[in-house]
């Protein structure tokens, strides 16, 4: 399916586009700000950075090394979904106060020219696969990476600031909200980009409010990349012990020399600069016996993933994401941690457990008939491969998740013998807690179990298998071509299929205590106040996450609001947080 290509905002592309700043086009929420944003001032202008780069240029490469590999199964299964409209293109907001000095466009853009140049799937672009006469004669598992490296340092600069946006007084839910609803800002030849927006300066100081938005495609890296790379970025800007007095020349210096290091004239340039897939990373499996019982424990196991529940949903509206997120306060967040402590769970396990009751909850209070409580509840989890792979010391920008499922009861206890209320709800709060370490040790074996890296090698297989086919027919269907006839070929498995539902009421992304990757001590200048990440979605789509930043607890819902039955979500979202109150706090 082919790509179109959207404008975004030029705020340093070069100075001579600079007097007329074009801004993205924008599917804007009605119900967060119609307004355009301002052109970008002239304190954001770039172009004397640039022009002096260019003046200083000395070494300048013979020739553009570019540096190629194949997409992995797990890549392909994110970027070919991907091609129409962005689904799954991640960003990372975070909001902070911090003096305007560590923020000016200048060293914002050599620090930005600084890491791509460190990590060059950043600034790679995407290489489709060669077109057939039809395209279900093209092999899609032939997508390249390619990255070009820069010839020069000011070809460093350029490029970055291309991939750079710099905006004014442009809010928080404004940034995310064009990124999630609007049209796609990331194609095949931009694969990332750093949006930053200063706001308002606090009266009398030279203090400011900014919002940054890191935005990459889901093929090129996890949340994990995401969180490490800003963390990395603040250091970077704001270090106590060095870079927050660091001057815009001596950035330029640092750029100067990773250049040179890597891609200068006197040195070889290196052979490889992209990490391999997830897939080259892990041990593989070998021989025809392995292969034959790998497939056996898969079907076994995706034989215990029975869930009948789902949350209904309504199709042909046209989707809007909105994200809902909740911070728990301080003493808050310490209470739940002591609760969850004491109970032998994690607030991860116990999210498990709320979002599978709360849904319960909803349903027997409105006496659903599509209610089914002798059916278990499915709910999925990204699982974190990067303790698993073998090391690499060109960069951590590569996608590294596996999946795992959680199986809860759906039945609530029954109150119809007793009459004590104080009873029953002992009763629910021990359920409660039941599930969660239900929760836990389904977690716990998905992650220690000894066949975790076969599992995930055959899932990736299967997801990329799936999502070529589909590519094919979305193609084809743009393309007016007809399907072929496909010959019924017999099928034979050593397991017996089952024949129970294995439907996902929904998906928690379980994020953990992100204080343990954003080290604050070591830039005190900025204060991190706010975190929101999440991706482009699919209609009727819908994950949860969960994290602890800057020691609150926050909860934050992705959804679709148009793509389900009116008031469902919200009536279950109100339940999972009434819930934080009432089994973890209360």
């Amino acid at each position: 399916m082919p790509l179109t290509k959207v404008p975004t905002a030029a705020s340093a592309v070069s100075p001579s586009v600079f007097q007329e700043i074009p801004y993205s086009a924008g599917v804007y929420d009605s119900t967060i700000d119609q307004q355009r944003p301002r052109a970008v001032p002239p304190t954001w202008d770039l172009s004397s950075l640039l022009f002096a780069v260019g003046k200083k240029e000395s070494n300048v490469a013979t020739h553009a090394h570019v540096s190629q590999r194949l997409m992995g199964d797990t890549e392909l299964s994110y970027y070919l979904p991907s091609r129409a409209d962005g689904v799954n293109d991640m960003y990372l907001h975070l909001g902070f106060r911090a003096p305007r000095t560590l923020f000016t466009s200048q060293r914002v853009l050599a620090a930005w020219a600084l890491l791509l140049l460190r990590h060059p799937p950043l600034a790679a672009r995407v290489i489709p696969p060669p077109s057939s006469s039809s395209p279900f004669d093209t092999d899609y598992s032939q997508v390249k990476f390619s990255y070009t490296a820069p010839t020069s340092v000011s070809d460093a600069f350029n490029k970055a600031s291309t991939l750079l946006d710099l905006r004014k007084d442009v809010s928080k839910d404004e940034l995310i909200n064009q990124y999630l609803n609007g049209d796609r800002i990331l194609s095949d030849n931009k694969l990332s980009c750093l949006i930053l927006s200063e706001r308002a300066s606090h009266a009398g100081q030279d203090i400011a409010e900014y919002d940054i938005l890191l935005c990459a495609v889901h093929f090129l890296g996890d949340g994990m990349a995401l969180h490490r790379f800003a963390n990395d970025l603040f250091t970077l800007l704001a270090g106590a012990e060095t870079n927050e007095s660091l001057t815009t020349e001596d950035f330029e210096e640092l750029v100067h020399k990773e250049w040179e290091t890597s891609w200068g004239p006197n040195h070889a340039a290196p052979t490889d600069v992209l990490p391999p897939p997830v897939e080259g990373s892990l041990p593989s499996v070998t021989g025809k016996f392995r292969k034959a019982a790998v497939k056996v424990d898969s079907l076994n196991s995706s034989r215990k993933d029975i869930g009948g529940h789902s949350l209904p949903r309504v199709k042909g509206n046209q989707r809007r994401t909105l994200v809902p997120t909740t911070a728990f306060d301080e003493v808050k967040t310490r209470a739940i941690l002591k609760k969850c402590k004491a109970r032998g769970v994690s607030i991860s396990n116990a999210l498990f457990a709320l979002s599978a009751l709360a849904w319960s909850r909803v349903q027997q209070r409105e006496r659903s008939q599509e209610f089914r409580k002798e059916l278990p509840i499915m709910m999925y989890s990204a699982l974190n491969l990067r303790p698993y792979l073998r090391p690499c010391d060109l960069s951590y920008w590569f996608v590294s998740v596996g999946f795992f499922n959680v199986v809860l009861p759906s039945f609530l206890p029954s109150s119809e013998s007793r009459t004590d209320e104080a009873t029953d709800k002992d009763m629910l709060h021990s359920t409660f807690w039941h599930r969660a370490r239900l929760a836990k040790a389904q977690s716990s074996r998905a992650a220690k179990h000894p066949m975790l890296v076969p599992r995930t090698l055959e899932t990736a297989k299967l997801r990329s298998n799936r999502s070529q086919a589909f590519a094919a027919e979305d193609d084809a269907r743009s393309q007016g071509v007809s399907k072929p006839a496909a010959a019924r070929l017999p099928t034979s498995s050593p397991v017996e299929g089952s024949t129970a539902p294995s439907t996902a009421l929904l998906g928690l992304s379980l994020l953990g205590n992100l204080d343990g990757v954003y080290t604050h001590k070591a830039y005190p200048a900025i204060q991190l106040h706010t975190l929101t990440t999440g991706s482009r979605q699919r209609e009727g789509a819908l994950l949860v996450f969960g994290y602890t930043f800057v020691g609150k607890l926050w909860l934050s819902l992705g959804y679709d609001v148009n793509g389900f039955r009116e008031g469902v979500v919200e009536s279950w979202w109100k339940e999972v947080l009434d819930g934080v109150e009432e089994f973890l706090i209360l």
